[in-house]
């Protein structure tokens, strides 16, 4: 069953933020509530702060010798759980308020961290929270007193682990992180089987210690929580550019295809006004919404509700980025954001179709030693750039069946087992398209593969301009491969002659080989969406691009195809930037607009989307 787009944003009250449950005032709560509900937030992701739920404390006799654990310093706990009553009534309190408004509530449950600062019970402090056995209990404790005491709550709609879990303590190796987490997840389902776990953590990887397909076997929904800010060398560019703007929909389409899971947009902000103002962060949330919605993400969280301006306490007076975040700003009026959310929401509500999945025109295989995520972002965007969409793979993974391969920025000898390298040659020789851009990869019998001979390689740093048909492009590269053409047609070459570009027959499939790493070198370049680097894709693609129903030439348009049946698809394109741009959608002969959703085909005003329905004539 498809699932509504889910639209909301993380919450802690107004009046108080991780000191809500302390300082619970209910005047304070329903204040946000009657301005996040009028606005189209329908789902809060909601944190019972583990200090103040479970005060569980050590007291010792002689010597040091650990005695027996008691709640808020001395007394003696009224459950076996060590949860604090008091806490425990707040949070249903707030679970009845919250039904009242309609809101779907996402509870963190392990919330033993936020905002950059960690939230133990006195027991817990410099205790390993994944591995220490004491921790575990507490956690197994906390997990079943607290979803025993609240899943009568209709409001709750899923049990998250808890706020970026993997902040909370060390773990060493990723057996570590993947059995804690298989621990946290049994102990929910044992205690509530009827609601989705969401996984509540960021920053998981391929083959890290957090690792996405981990996450992705044990929970029902993935989360990602992308601020541009914090990708660092990632997003280079404004919060105007076409790479900033896609960053959220990667970053989510990475998860989801790694992890073999749906993924929401769980938080996301521009982080205030020191990073661009009120009014761009409006259309930041606006293009983001529609970019995950047509681009197959769960849902989009603001983080987060309120400003926190007038808090002092820690974390807010550590962090400065930590109090101009919200929705609302301090007077008590909606932001930009805000007002984007609603509008959003009306408009989906009101819409008279569903969104089939986008098609999907190739697979990128990641492979080792390489900067996975990076090598994903960039060929993320400039397929978009391109009018083509991906879908991602690691090399611990089977591969999809495609028509089109690529191997972006391959790295080091150890890149791809030869069992797979020998699979994916042969499915092209059966017909299917490769892509190859090296870094410093070493590819068992490459000559057979790409028809290029290397006579020479040396780890000389060069870069320079080429011709790729009438454009002129751009290379940079660390190592060097001096190659000449056996049998391959050579499609571009440097300033003195080497190939750069070429392209061979093998079998009855082609291979492209690019003799620089295209995606490396968009991670370090400034200003990516006005370099024509993305026409290598369109070389690559080209095929399939012929056998798509629209296309358009504008490189500030991502566009996905979405088909109802063999006859009639839905078509999105969106503008990411701050420029109006003539669209120039070209319809594949034989079909037709049925009708305009959304927009205009003669121009598409910033940050906006069109969406179009077609049909066979």
């Amino acid at each position: 069953m498809k699932m509504d787009f889910m639209l909301g944003c993380n919450y802690w009250a107004s009046n108080a933020g991780t000191e809500m449950w302390r300082k619970w005032d209910e005047a304070a709560v329903r204040e946000d509530f009657d301005i996040l509900s009028s606005n189209g937030v329908e789902y809060l992701r909601v944190f019972p702060n583990w200090r103040d739920f479970q005060p569980v404390s050590p007291l010792f006799s002689a010597n040091g010798r650990l005695k027996e654990y008691r709640v808020n310093e001395d007394k003696l706990p009224t459950n076996k759980y060590y949860l604090d009553d008091v806490m425990m009534e707040r949070f249903g309190r707030f679970c009845e308020i919250a039904e009242e408004y309609g809101f779907k509530l996402i509870v963190g449950l392990i919330t033993g961290w936020m905002s950059g600062r960690l939230f133990l019970p006195p027991a817990l402090y410099e205790k390993n929270i994944y591995t220490d056995t004491t921790a575990l209990m507490f956690e197994l404790k906390f997990i079943e007193g607290f979803i025993q005491g609240m899943k009568k709550y209709p409001a709750i709609y899923a049990w998250d682990l808890g706020n970026e879990c993997n902040c909370m303590s060390e773990a060493n190796d990723y057996q570590t992180a993947d059995t804690w987490t298989g621990i946290i997840c049994n102990a929910i389902r044992a205690n509530d089987p009827t609601r989705s776990v969401i996984s509540g953590l960021s920053g998981m990887t391929a083959d890290g210690v957090w690792r996405i397909e981990s996450q992705g076997a044990y929970t029902d929904m993935l989360t990602v929580h992308p601020y541009p800010y914090f990708a660092g060398k990632y997003t280079k560019d404004g919060y105007t550019s076409i790479r900033t703007l896609l960053h959220a929909t990667c970053v989510s389409k990475y998860n989801a295809d790694l992890g073999n899971k749906p993924c929401l947009v769980e938080e996301i902000g521009t982080l205030g006004p020191m990073m661009c103002d009120d009014e761009l962060a409006g259309n930041f949330i606006k293009i983001n919404m529609f970019s995950n919605w047509a681009n197959g993400a769960t849902g989009l969280l603001w983080w987060c509700a309120n400003e926190q301006i007038m808090l002092k306490e820690p974390p807010y007076c550590w962090n400065m980025c930590e109090t101009e975040l919200g929705m609302i700003y301090k007077n008590r009026k909606e932001k930009p954001v805000l007002l984007e959310m609603k509008k959003f929401s009306d408009w989906i509500k009101n819409i008279d179709f569903e969104l089939p999945e986008a098609i999907e025109d190739g697979v990128c295989i990641l492979t080792k030693d390489n900067d996975q995520w990076g090598v994903a972002y960039m060929a993320g965007v400039l397929a978009k750039q391109a009018k083509v969409n991906l879908k991602y793979a690691y090399i611990n993974q089977e591969i999809p069946q495609s028509d089109v391969y690529l191997l972006p920025s391959v790295h080091t000898p150890s890149m791809m087992p030869s069992y797979m390298f020998e699979e994916l040659k042969e499915r092209i020789y059966n017909g299917a398209t490769l892509y190859i851009s090296n870094n410093n990869a070493t590819i068992s019998e490459f000559e057979e593969l790409t028809g290029a001979h290397i006579i020479d390689s040396d780890f000389a740093t060069d870069s320079g301009s080429f011709k790729l048909g009438d454009d002129t492009l751009r290379y940079s590269r660390s190592r060097r491969h001096i190659i000449s053409a056996n049998g391959s047609q050579v499609l571009s070459k440097d300033e003195n002659g080497v190939p750069l570009i070429t392209k061979y027959k093998y079998g009855k499939g082609i291979v492209y080989y690019v003799n620089f790493p295209v995606e490396d070198m968009a991670i370090v370049t400034e200003n990516l969406q006005e370099t024509k680097q993305y026409e290598i894709y369109r070389e690559v693609f080209k095929e399939k691009i012929k056998e798509h129903i629209a296309d358009s030439d504008c490189k500030y348009l991502g566009v996905t195809q979405h088909n109802v049946d063999e006859n009639s698809a839905y078509i999105v394109a969106i503008n990411y930037s701050d420029k109006t741009v003539i669209p120039n959608i070209k319809i594949k002969d034989g079909y037709t607009v049925k009708r305009i959703i959304r927009g205009s085909l003669e121009q598409i005003e910033p940050f906006e989307t069109l969406i179009i329905e077609v049909k066979k004539v």
